[in-house]
């Protein structure tokens, strides 16, 4: 009886043959692969189809200057409308803008905005100018009046000047008879019923704050206000 055959023995690999690669790498390959497509098609699903108007919102959004203070040169001098005296007003005036190029479009038309300013300041009586919510009205008619200059808004209609205080009215007819009192046109008497007048309202004292502007002359800033 013959003898099994000895299995034969693997084939050694071939000298300077390249070795099979790993399977290990290839699954991180391909791990790397799968996570870079998701990437991307999340972006794209996020933001390259971002709804119209965020990209709206970011293209439309404008750079936040910081804010810059113009002088107008000297102190205004200016002789107030007469009330009870002589008064004259002395105000330094700085103008604020938030906008860079209105500068020298400011610098370009100063003279102009002099000659308003002394107008508009001349026009004002006095006691006008010693509240604070007078001051108020008169830093709203100062943006007003320089906007105009600029070309950013329509001139402010100015009211008729008030009155001179010591205009007196006319005097009286000495010899002209007294208007007749009509016995029937007196005043009827108050009704019991009839409910008392309503108070007026007292002044609160607050100063309602100006509106918030971001073209043109935003504030304006006094660095001296002398009434004398």
């Amino acid at each position: 009886m013959s003898k099994p055959a000895k299995p034969a023995a693997p084939a050694a690999p071939a000298e300077g043959a390249a070795p099979p690669k790993s399977k290990k790498m290839l699954f991180i390959i391909i791990g790397v692969v799968v996570l870079a497509i998701a990437g991307g098609a999340g972006w794209y699903f996020t933001k390259g189809h971002a709804p119209e108007g965020e990209h709206a919102a970011e293209v439309k959004a404008e750079p936040v200057h910081e804010p810059k203070y113009i002088a107008l040169g000297e102190n205004f001098t200016v002789n107030l409308l007469h009330e009870d005296g002589d008064q004259y007003l002395q105000a330094g005036i700085t103008l604020k803008i938030v906008d860079p190029a209105l500068e020298e479009k400011i610098k370009a038309r100063m003279p102009e905005i002099k000659s308003k300013l002394l107008f508009l300041l001349a026009n004002k009586l006095p006691s006008e100018l010693q509240t604070a919510a007078g001051k108020q009205q008169l830093v709203s008619d100062i943006i007003a009046e320089t906007d105009a200059v600029l070309g950013l808004g329509e001139a402010p209609a100015h009211a008729a000047p008030a009155a001179d205080a010591h205009a007196a009215a006319p005097a009286a007819n000495a010899h002209a008879a007294p208007p007749a009192v009509d016995a029937h046109a007196a005043a009827p008497a108050a009704d019991a019923h009839a409910a008392p007048p309503a108070a007026a309202p007292a002044a609160s004292g607050v100063v309602a704050p100006l509106p918030h502007k971001t073209t043109g002359i935003v504030d304006v800033l006094f660095t001296a206000f002398i009434i004398q």
